[in-house]
């Protein structure tokens, strides 16, 4: 007898343009030119090209890593900013089948690198661990003086004991004033996914004292 099928199902947030990672290289390489085209409507080829470039690189890195959705997001604020994100998504071997001893050992583990900001967080589907921190993005890491770029990341670390698998959903964004806008959107994906096969995990949000109003503290009020 044949063990049932399990599938995750997973909705990404709204705005972010998906990198193709679910389709050939061919039909891949159309989505990015129809993106890049998408995102330089009245561009010139030289602008069309190089976002294309870039998407490529990225799709290509996200692949390497086993990931599979790459999405990202190019928009306007209303007060006339420019801001961006990128989102990755993969699902890693899961050691241990206990979501609970899971989640701990992951926050343990997570909490040695001293600029990470970690959180114990709960969604429907059981335990996770939320991680906050700091990246410099060096454009040449054999030159020192090279021009550098300041990002934020947020990853979301989910057990799914059903599946024997963890997920781990990676937001990456040089627009600092957006993280916390960019995180409730991740919040939502971590919130609303589903595994088809399994019964619900204890859902009941863990709540806390009100905190005080810093980048950290309003991106855990997403996951309570």
């Amino acid at each position: 007898m044949s063990a049932p099928s399990i599938e995750l199902h997973l909705d990404m947030p709204g705005g972010f343009h998906s990198l193709g990672l679910d389709l050939d290289d061919e039909d891949r390489q159309e989505q990015l030119w129809s993106i890049a085209e998408e995102v330089w409507p009245h561009g010139t080829d030289f602008q069309r090209e190089v976002t294309f470039h870039s998407y490529r690189e990225m799709a290509e890195l996200a692949l390497t890593e086993k990931s599979f959705y790459a999405g990202f997001c190019l928009d306007e604020t209303p007060d006339g900013r420019m801001t961006t994100a990128s989102l990755i998504a993969r699902l890693d071997p899961l050691d241990e089948l206990d979501a609970e001893l899971s989640a701990r050992g992951l926050l343990e583990a997570l909490s040695v690198n001293p600029n990470n900001t970690v959180e114990p967080i709960r969604v429907p589907a059981g335990p996770g661990v939320l991680v906050l921190c700091g990246l410099e993005w060096q454009s040449d890491p054999q030159d020192d003086t090279a021009p550098s770029l300041p990002l934020a990341r947020a990853d979301v670390y989910l057990p799914l004991p059903r599946m024997g698998r963890l997920l781990v959903l990676s937001l990456t964004t040089p627009s600092l004033p957006d993280l916390p806008f960019y995180v409730s959107l991740l919040s939502k994906t971590a919130h609303d996914l589903t595994v088809s096969s399994g019964s619900a995990a204890d859902a009941s949000p863990e709540s806390g004292d009100e905190p005080r109003p810093t980048v950290a503290d309003h991106v855990r009020g997403d996951f309570g």
